[in-house]
């Protein structure tokens, strides 16, 4: 796969390039988990299968639960 480039914004944002979305069919609102591993961020969209992939970890499980609730209970 061929990198993709994108700039920081002077907010601390990013935006992810078009190519990218499409194939991981990321559409507006996606919450996404940033990790930081050493000097590389590491961004995964939280979709249930993600989720699935945390159990047995309790390490910021409760965090997660209560983004993703916060956010149905403002929709």
């Amino acid at each position: 796969m061929e990198p993709e480039y994108t700039t920081l914004s002077t907010k601390g944002q990013i935006i992810i390039p078009a190519k990218i979305r499409e194939q991981l069919k990321l559409e507006a609102g996606t919450k996404l988990s940033i990790q930081r591993d050493g000097q590389t961020l590491i961004l995964r969209p939280i979709t249930p299968e993600f989720i699935d992939s945390l159990c047995g970890s309790t390490s910021g499980l409760g965090k997660l639960r209560d983004v993703m609730h916060r956010d149905d209970k403002e929709r």
